[in-house]
């Protein structure tokens, strides 16, 4: 959807998959937000490009229901958290390396279907593709 003049997107879409039925749905990024994650640097822009959509579209687990407020969105309430192991990890100057082992990376969208925040964690030892704490961090596993 273009902003009130046409000129640019006000938010990327995003192709995810909904736990609650398996079906497709979309999630967006605010042009806002990708403006922030640009200044962050070259690696911040290839994780929102690439590994992203590969977590919201194949993740190894969703969870619904935020209990810490570190995972909260800002500007209302969180709702679910996409987690799963990329294919790659990017370093700092936007090269191609291999993903970090003993981390998962994390996608949070909020009810209105906007991913808010995303980022590496530490893994469960025991439980290596979720992250530490899953089972007090969340309210339910969706998948």
């Amino acid at each position: 959807m273009g902003d009130s003049e046409g000129t640019r997107r006000s938010y990327l879409e995003i192709e995810a998959v909904d736990p609650s039925h398996g079906r497709r749905t979309t999630v967006i990024i605010s042009h806002d937000r990708l403006q922030a994650v640009a200044r962050r640097g070259t690696a911040h822009i290839h994780e929102a490009a690439y590994i992203v959509p590969e977590i919201l579209q194949r993740p190894q687990a969703v969870f619904e229901g935020l209990c810490e407020d570190m995972d909260e969105d800002r500007r209302g309430v969180g709702w679910r958290c996409y987690c799963g192991i990329p294919s790659r990890a990017f370093s700092r100057d936007g090269s191609e390396r291999p993903t970090y082992p003993g981390s998962v990376y994390l996608v949070f969208v909020n009810a209105d279907r906007v991913a808010y925040n995303w980022r590496w964690e530490k893994a469960d030892e025991n439980a290596p593709d979720l992250p530490i704490g899953h089972e007090t961090r969340f309210k339910r596993r969706l998948l």
